[in-house]
């Protein structure tokens, strides 16, 4: 299930940081349509979107807000995770996906 080099390399640090093992492309089916998550922990409702260099395009960028906000409204905790930031300093958006994992029941 996974989209892109960057949702890869989101999954394998993951690994390396002993967090569970999250669905990839799970779908979340909504009154405005359907979404496909990047990444999610449907156990625990915590969504990832992995934005990549295409995501900082305005209509992108405004599409993405909405649809950040469909998820969220649909009870999810939702990070965003820039592939940029990823490469050059994993360490902060890992642990923001550690807490939202522990404040929604994740026994890590």
């Amino acid at each position: 299930g996974v989209q892109s080099l960057n949702e890869l390399d989101f999954a394998r640090r993951c690994r390396v940081e002993g967090l569970p093992e999250p669905d990839r492309q799970a779908v979340l089916r909504r009154p405005g349509g359907s979404y496909y998550l990047d990444v999610r922990w449907s156990r625990w409702r915590v969504t990832v979107e992995i934005d990549g260099v295409g995501h900082l395009e305005v209509t992108r960028w405004l599409a993405d807000n909405l649809r950040h906000n469909e998820i969220a409204t649909a009870g999810d905790i939702v990070l965003r995770v820039p592939s940029v930031g990823l490469r050059l300093d994993p360490t902060p958006y890992l642990d923001s996906v550690r807490r939202a994992l522990k404040t929604n029941g994740c026994p890590l």
